[in-house]
């Protein structure tokens, strides 16, 4: 009998101190006006991060959803497990529009109301989207670059039109009508229609050493079709290590070289990308850096291999 009322008088304690928090805690009040959201955590830096991730999730542009079902068997019986990964693709939100419109305090917990006027946003993602599209080269413009420089163009541009998308979807749910007049969807199907006429102007071939494979595989994910004059490109790797407390520190620095595929061999065009990976082995702190470096080009869908402007290095061999 006392267990049961030392557990009411604890759930009644627990009661009075949730209700002790405003309203707007559990019912952010919004009208159509703002986005808003609430954090609650044990330091208001914490909170305010988590009201702006919610702020982010809101503004979500797509979900990709994927599961899978593992089944194994022993003794004649099977058993099966389910497991899913979500992945949000949230549209970036300018800080200086976001404000702390509220704040609360109890039980060692602050919580913090964001909120994001609703048509500063709209109209904010319409200027960017539309400065993007104008921004952008005339087709006249790029037919008059080598063909190296159109297919180069044309992979950059495929590593943004999912982002390009997803903002021109979130913007047509926020004001269909508004958009549909702007005629950024018609830019947009023009700029898709240039990019895949300009990715068939040369064929890129990757020539890399064995150890370089895994880099290889990553850098060819995005370097699919062509047609017409071939190009090579070379990647090669140069390494720095360091040992301390018995394991080994290395920084491998990654060179692209993009050549002509005949004599003189000119280079084109030149990068470089690093990573630094620590294992009790140089071999294994070698072989994550180079794992790295190769899921960096994977999550840039292949632009950061061209992320350099304008070079004409012609050097020759």
């Amino acid at each position: 009998m006392r267990a049961v009322s030392l557990l009411l008088l604890l759930i009644c304690s627990m009661s009075a101190k949730a209700f002790a928090w405003p309203n707007w805690v559990y019912h952010a009040n919004c009208a159509d006006k703002n986005f808003c959201a609430v954090g609650v955590a044990h330091s208001e830096t914490l909170a305010k991060k988590m009201a702006f991730d919610d702020l982010s999730q809101q503004l979500q542009a797509s979900v990709n959803s994927h599961s899978l079902v593992s089944i194994s068997k022993k003794d004649n019986k099977s058993n099966s497990s389910l497991s899913q990964k979500i992945e949000l693709n949230t549209e970036s939100i300018p800080l200086n529009l976001v404000s702390v419109t509220d704040k609360a305090f109890e039980n060692n917990q602050v919580a913090v109301l964001l909120k994001l006027p609703r048509q500063q946003f709209t109209n904010n993602l319409s200027t960017r989207l539309t400065t993007f599209f104008n921004n952008i080269s005339s087709s006249k413009q790029l037919f008059h670059q080598p063909l190296w420089q159109q297919r180069v163009w044309a992979i950059k541009q495929q590593a943004k039109q999912a982002k390009i998308e997803n903002q021109l979807s979130l913007l047509t749910a926020l004001n269909e009508q508004k958009t549909l007049n702007s005629g950024l969807w018609q830019k947009f199907k023009q700029w898709q229609q240039l990019t895949v006429a300009l990715n068939n102007k040369a064929i890129i071939e990757v020539q890399a050493s064995h150890e370089l494979q895994t880099i290889a595989t990553s850098i060819n994910q995005h370097l699919v079709g062509g047609a017409g004059k071939i190009y090579w490109l070379q990647p090669s790797i140069k390494t720095k290590s360091a040992k301390k407390a018995g394991k080994y520190t290395v920084k491998a620095l990654l060179s692209l070289e993009l050549l002509e595929s005949k004599p003189p061999y000119r280079i084109l065009f030149s990068n470089s990308l690093k990573a630094q990976r620590s294992a009790p082995s140089f071999s294994a702190a070698k072989q994550k850096a180079i794992e790295a470096i190769a899921h960096l080009i994977k999550t840039s869908k292949g632009h950061i291999l061209f992320s350099k402007n304008d070079q004409h290095h012609l050097e020759e061999y």
